[in-house]
């Protein structure tokens, strides 16, 4: 059975700055086994993008609850969620028009999950993500966070070309957020290592074994998560923070050995990065000796 909790607050930036919670996750269920899931980022520089990030996460989740049923194939899942992604945009820029107001400001990211018997086949826009957590206790994630090379962010208007598709089978938890929760997976320290994501909050945001679904309540999971996500301190993450779980309990998770689940050693890695640093920065100190 698939269960879920979801959280969307507003940022320690944007309350200090009264800025409303730019981000909107929608959820659908088709089935037991059988949901539709999506998170939207409004860009924050531009004024109506609350409005469609909103738009983004309803419409395109309720666009595959009308199109979509159990035994397609992936070819055709793929096909309609990037409709989906269309039909949202054509819905933002129609919006825009009718309130007379320039569509540029309707900036948004879009993470859509189609999460079926096990299965995830997904479309994303921007730099929201979308982590799995795999049938053989792995975590990854199955997207890209689409920025260029000064940081700026490819939001849905952009459009087909800069959009992502893809499937995963055998997933027992999808994880989706927007880029300041999905950023805390993936730690600068971690950059390059074999493991590059926060295994360890990983398992805590998406495991059963911390959620515990099969014996609790969603909505008591729901209000225990989001008390501790409005507990990470705002010079951790200071955008609005946003998180969509997924989690089918009937997809059996074998273990990692346990070291894989220990929190790093976040000591050890900030000499590590010092030291790499300063031998990048300044050789002529760390030549060889004779």
């Amino acid at each position: 059975m698939v269960h879920h909790y979801g959280v969307r607050q507003q940022g320690s930036y944007h309350v200090k700055n009264n800025i409303v919670c730019q981000d909107a996750y929608h959820i659908q269920y088709i089935d037991e086994r059988f949901a539709i899931g999506a998170v939207a980022d409004g860009l924050g520089s531009e004024l109506y993008t609350d409005i469609a990030s909103k738009i983004a996460a309803e419409q395109s989740v309720a666009y595959c609850a009308q199109s979509i049923q159990k035994g397609d194939s992936a070819e055709k899942i793929l096909k309609v969620i990037k409709e989906a992604l269309r039909f949202s945009l054509n819905t933002i820029n129609d919006t825009a028009k009718s309130n007379g107001h320039d569509v540029d400001q309707y900036d948004t990211t879009l993470a859509l999950a189609v999460y079926c018997n096990g299965n995830v086949y997904f479309g994303n826009s921007g730099d929201s993500g979308i982590v799995v957590l795999n049938q053989d206790g792995t975590y990854e994630s199955v997207t890209t966070q689409q920025r260029d090379e000064n940081g700026c962010v490819f939001p849905l208007y952009f459009g087909e070309e800069k959009w992502e598709f893809g499937t995963k089978e055998n997933v027992a938890s999808v994880f989706l957020a927007t880029d300041g929760m999905y950023e805390t997976l993936f730690p600068y320290l971690l950059q390059g290592n074999d493991v590059p994501i926060y295994v360890a909050l990983a398992h805590y945001l998406m495991s059963e074994e911390s959620l515990n679904f099969s014996n609790t309540d969603d909505k008591e999971v729901e209000a225990h998560m989001s008390a501790f996500v409005q507990s990470i301190p705002g010079d951790q993450v200071s955008d609005d923070k946003t998180v969509l779980v997924m989690l089918d309990t009937e997809v059996a998770v074998t273990k990692q050995p346990p070291e894989y689940y220990q929190s790093p050693d976040w000591e050890a890695l900030k000499r590590k990065r010092d030291e790499e640093y300063k031998r990048a920065a300044y050789p002529h100190l760390f030549g060889k000796k004779k």
